[in-house]
């Protein structure tokens, strides 16, 4: 959000203030250039980084300087970072979130990485992005996250939802972007359910219940084997007679 004017009036106060504060007077002209060239970031990270610029610095007041301490101006990838980010955009599984001084980088590198020269891929890709990063920060740009679509469904969803817990980008921006939510089941479909978890059961007892069926069939016979034995030990015993 720009700068109302009356911010960019105390941020013009504040510049002045900072660099007296410093030990140096600042022109009229470099202080209003200063103050322009800020007014593209929030008046409170301003406000914050002209604060560290008193209690830090020991030379002049410079624009670098402040922009070094204005955290949205800082908000670009690293160098080495924004190269690690690019590499995985060469396999095709995956989803990469991104933003366009990358990706135009890495247009610029994959030629010589395509070629088998990693070192070289590199080293071209650091030129080219610190041009870019160099040229989005003299138009107070900051970073455009941008998605190239992987793949893997499943790579996709989580590097999204990494990218929306980072707030590199907003909810609403991805949920086309995400598999639907799963849906409550139907009533139809809880009964199957029930009716196939009734099945896996009886499967699963069936073992269990034959063999109690067999132990109770072991103890039948052997109650019906002893019964017998009973029976003929109380039956009276024939004694032959001699002719």
């Amino acid at each position: 959000m720009p700068l109302t004017a009356e911010q960019h009036e105390q941020v013009l106060e504040l510049v002045y203030a900072t660099a007296e504060v410093l030990g140096h007077e600042m022109r009229p002209s470099a202080g209003m250039l200063i103050a322009e060239d800020l007014a593209v970031y929030p008046f409170a990270e301003i406000r914050q980084a002209l604060a560290r610029c008193r209690a830090e610095l020991h030379g002049r007041l410079t624009l670098a300087a402040i922009l070094e301490r204005v955290p949205s101006a800082n908000a670009h990838l690293l160098p080495n970072e924004a190269w690690a980010l690019a590499l995985t955009s060469t396999d095709e599984q995956e989803t990469v979130v991104w933003t366009p001084e990358i990706a135009k980088a890495f247009g610029t590198a994959r030629p010589v990485l395509e070629g088998g020269d990693k070192v070289g891929a590199r080293m071209a890709f650091l030129a080219a992005y610190e041009r870019e990063l160099a040229q989005a920060k003299a138009e107070g740009r900051r970073p455009e996250w941008q998605v190239s679509l992987g793949h893997d469904p499943q790579r996709r969803q989580m590097v999204l939802e990494e990218a929306v817990t980072a707030g590199r980008l907003p909810a609403p921006k991805v949920q086309h972007l995400l598999p639907p939510p799963d849906e409550p089941p139907t009533k139809q479909a809880q009964a199957q359910r029930k009716h196939v978890v009734a099945q896996l059961r009886d499967l699963i007892n069936r073992p269990g219940q034959e063999a109690a069926r067999k132990r109770v069939e072991a103890r039948e016979q052997e109650e019906r084997r002893r019964e017998e034995l009973l029976a003929q030990a109380e039956a009276p015993i024939a004694v032959a007679g001699r002719a």
